[in-house]
């Protein structure tokens, strides 16, 4: 149920059926909320990523270079944690959810 601006509600009708109003749903493996917030997308990102970090920790305790090390965190993890992002609305606290899988991302290197 949307509102519009003299506080009443709206509802959304195909033919004579009104649509069923959700709290999240799932399109295209992007999370949609009702409130148009992206932290719960965020969050299903870095669970997502986090399996990838020990999948490829095998590159990261070997013998390589550091740098060369550096090259599958940000082709192989970042890219899954951060697919979708450029629709994503930023708040302070989706800023601290992606510092702290940061840190922790480093931190196994």
């Amino acid at each position: 149920m949307l509102w519009n601006g003299n506080e009443r509600p709206v509802y959304t009708k195909i033919g004579q059926k009104q649509l069923e109003d959700v709290e999240y749903f799932n399109s295209l493996s992007s999370i949609i909320t009702n409130d148009v917030r992206s932290t719960h997308e965020i969050k299903s990102r870095i669970t997502l990523a986090k399996p990838a970090v020990n999948k490829y920790k095998t590159l990261f305790t070997s013998s390589l270079d550091l740098n060369l090390g550096k090259k599958p965190i940000m082709c192989y993890i970042w890219l899954t944690a951060l697919y979708g992002a450029e629709t994503w609305t930023f708040q302070k606290i989706d800023e601290k959810y992606l510092e702290s899988f940061e840190m922790w991302d480093w931190k196994r290197i």
